[in-house]
């Protein structure tokens, strides 16, 4: 009797067909992330898009100033001292301010994309028992557009690196909510939970509200337990916590790193699961009743959000936190269907969380019946980063690696709907197809990822065309809003170049700008850009200011600002005249308007080929005066101005006073004065260092 065949060449093309499959999905990932790769490597910079990446540039390269090894400015060792720190080991070999550190930095959100849709991807095919769901998981968080665009090549600020550790978190969590057993993948697990809560803690100073979703997540995982016979799968769960929460304290004592209240938080996550771990014992013992212990958490978490409110340390942080939230100067502190409504969510979180939000549903009722209490852990995470995205809608970007998981449920139901496809595994325990579906020895669900008849799969492929073209293509549009636009580039590139080439110091070379792209400036043109907060404070109010203001602002300026970059407002409708805005970026800082003032201390330096950008250097300014030609009240001084991108005619006008005047003039040159061929030559010298002209008399 011969024996029956091991399948052992069958599993291996499953594992093929799956392993091919992902790296497919990987590669859209990166590839949705490029689109603006020729934005961000121009010439022999590297331009990352948007304003705060510039900051963790720059603390990149302090870190790698101080020593031959990495060691973080006193500003990173607060906040995000995690990233900061792995940012400049992976730099460290290039060196500080140069082409390699940046190529590091602009690079670090792909990467950190494909690890999160690698995570994602376990996640979902552990929790399903589904390759299909997974590989469907990772296809959609790689076109969400909240996350593609946080994640994008050069977007490197924090939220690319906590993905990585939410995603981790959630793996670790399911994998140990999943297994009964007490082996080597348990203890793996375990450590990557120790892992993800401590990283998360370390990498970002709001990360509490990051953390915070395991509480609800847990406790309902609790109810879940104690309605089913076994080794307890909380004890593991515990266990990661309580050592990702010593490792982080371990870490700040050692290093200094993150503030105390962050890694408090983390301290209470740990407490409350050993004394939920605790409860869900003692209960067991005496009646195994989840309605009472669903009571008793009722009645304890009550009192625990009493005592943290009463920690000043942490309730100051939380008051912060809520001043934050009602914040709105920044586009991103607002809601997504803040402009758009309902559209605005489609474009922001894309079709994954049209295909999660019914999901909701089933994941509660397979978490409950089936005693699968991974998908509680899942579906608390997207309801509560769903509230916060609806406040703000940079946490889509959080919301997006579960919104996948349960889109990717979604995406193979609605596919079987249409009897393209097998429904997914869950839904067929649902239904007692289970028994009857045979699945792949791994238990992944591997046998269903097969190919289907030609029309079938022109529908597969329609109905996924419809999930990642509409994604990406919001992605794409969202991600060129960020890029530095070649106005901006071309006036930082020349005003670098004006810089080295008069080596003016800092801060005498500090650029004045729309704070939303100030660092950008300043990291090139000084390599200052920890703080835009000089330009958040004073640019507006100095541009919608009378230009009769502009020498008490040159008065402000004095030692702490040598250029100011105007900009085209066309949104902004009619701007008066008088605005020194209208005199700089209109007229040059020219009186050519009779009844306005122009400027004696903004001498205009630059203008880009299409005037959208004009640059002007912040100068003492030459003093003309002397006896005015012939009679009259009011003396006209022009001279014919040329400037890389412009000429123009500079204007001043001066009141006369027992027939004489006096006016301060921001350019050299030869002036004209009045209209009988009086003439008056002002030097570069005269205007670098306040001198003064005198008309003979």
């Amino acid at each position: 009797m011969s024996e029956p065949p091991t399948g052992g060449a069958s599993d291996d093309r499953r594992r093929i067909r799956v392993r091919t499959a992902l790296l497919l999905a990987l590669a859209l990932v990166v590839l949705v992330r490029l689109p603006t790769v020729m934005e961000v490597f121009r010439d022999d910079w590297i331009v990352l898009p948007s304003n705060d990446p510039y900051f963790y540039r720059y603390m990149v390269d302090q870190s790698l100033l101080n020593g031959v090894l990495p060691s973080l400015p006193d500003r990173a060792l607060r906040g995000e001292p995690l990233l900061v720190a792995t940012l400049a080991v992976a730099a460290w070999p290039f060196g500080p301010g140069t082409w390699g550190s940046g190529f590091v930095v602009a690079w670090y959100p792909v990467v950190a994309a494909v690890i999160t849709a690698a995570l994602v991807y376990g996640a979902a095919t552990r929790l399903t028992d589904d390759a299909r769901v997974g590989l469907a998981a990772a296809g959609l968080l790689a076109v969400t557009p909240a996350h593609a665009y946080r994640t994008a090549l050069g977007v490197a600020d924090h939220h690319a690196f906590d993905y990585v550790w939410l995603a981790l978190t959630a793996l670790a969590v399911i994998e140990l909510l999943a297994r009964s057993e007490r082996d080597r993948r348990t203890w793996l697990a375990t450590g990557g939970l120790a892992l993800g809560v401590a990283a998360q803690a370390l990498s970002w100073e709001a990360s509490p509200l990051l953390l915070l979703p395991l509480a609800p997540g847990l406790a309902l995982a609790a109810l879940v337990e104690i309605r089913r016979p076994g080794p307890e799968r909380l004890a593991p769960v515990t266990a990661g916590l309580v050592l990702g929460a010593a490792l982080a304290h371990l870490v700040h004592l050692l290093l200094g790193w993150q503030f105390e209240a962050v890694i408090y938080a983390l301290d209470l996550l740990a407490l409350g699961s050993v004394g939920l771990l605790a409860l869900v014992v003692a209960i067991r013992r005496l009646d195994g009743s989840w309605t009472r212990l669903a009571v008793a958490e009722a009645g304890l978490g009550a009192a625990a959000v009493v005592a943290v409110w009463r920690i000043p340390a942490i309730a100051s942080e939380l008051d912060s936190g809520l001043e934050f939230f009602g914040s709105t100067q920044a586009a991103e502190l607002a809601g997504v269907g803040a402009n758009y409504g309902a559209v605005g969510v489609l474009v922001i979180l894309g079709f994954a969380s049209v295909l999660a939000a019914p999901m909701l549903f089933f994941a509660a009722k397979w978490g409950w019946q089936r005693l699968e209490p991974g998908w509680f852990v899942v579906a608390i995470y997207t309801i509560h980063f769903g509230v916060l995205a609806g406040l703000q809608r940079r946490f889509g970007g959080e919301l997006a690696p579960f919104a996948a998981i349960l889109g990717g449920v979604g995406f193979v139901l609605l596919a079987s709907w249409f009897d393209l496809v097998r429904p997914p595994v869950p839904r067929r325990a649902d239904s007692g197809e289970a028994a009857a579906t045979a699945v792949a020895a791994d238990g992944s669900g591997e046998d269903e990822l097969v190919v289907p008849d030609r029309t079938r799969v022109a529908l597969l492929a329609g109905l996924a065309g419809v999930a990642v073209g509409s994604g990406s293509l919001y992605a794409a549009l969202i991600d060129r809003r960020l890029v530095i636009t070649d106005a901006t580039y071309e006036a930082a590139r020349w005003i670098t170049g004006y810089v080295d080439d008069h080596d003016i110091p800092y801060p005498e070379s500090y650029v004045l700008s729309k704070w939303g792209r100030n660092r950008v400036y300043n990291y090139f043109v000084n390599g200052e850009a920890e703080s835009y907060g000089y330009a958040e404070r004073t640019y507006e109010d100095f541009l919608f200011s009378n230009s009769n203001s502009a020498p008490d602002w040159y008065e402000e300026f004095t030692d702490r600002v040598g250029f100011v970059v105007t900009r085209d407002l066309p949104h902004l409708g009619l701007i008066p005249s008088s605005t020194i805005q209208s005199t700089l970026h209109s007229r040059f800082g020219s009186a050519t308007i009779s009844n306005i003032a122009g400027v004696g201390h903004f001498r205009a330096m630059f203008a880009t080929d299409d005037g959208a950008r004009k640059v002007f250097r912040v100068v003492p300014g030459a003093t003309i005066r002397g006896r005015a030609p012939g009679e009259t009240d009011r003396v006209r001084l022009e001279a014919d101005v040329s400037i890389p991108g412009a000429e123009f005619e500079y204007v001043r006008r001066a009141t006369v006073t027992d027939g004489r005047f006096e006016v301060r003039v921001a350019h050299p040159g030869t002036y004209r004065i009045g209209r009988d061929g009086t003439t008056v030559d002002v030097s570069e010298r005269d205007v670098r260092t306040g001198g003064t002209v005198t008309l003979g008399d």
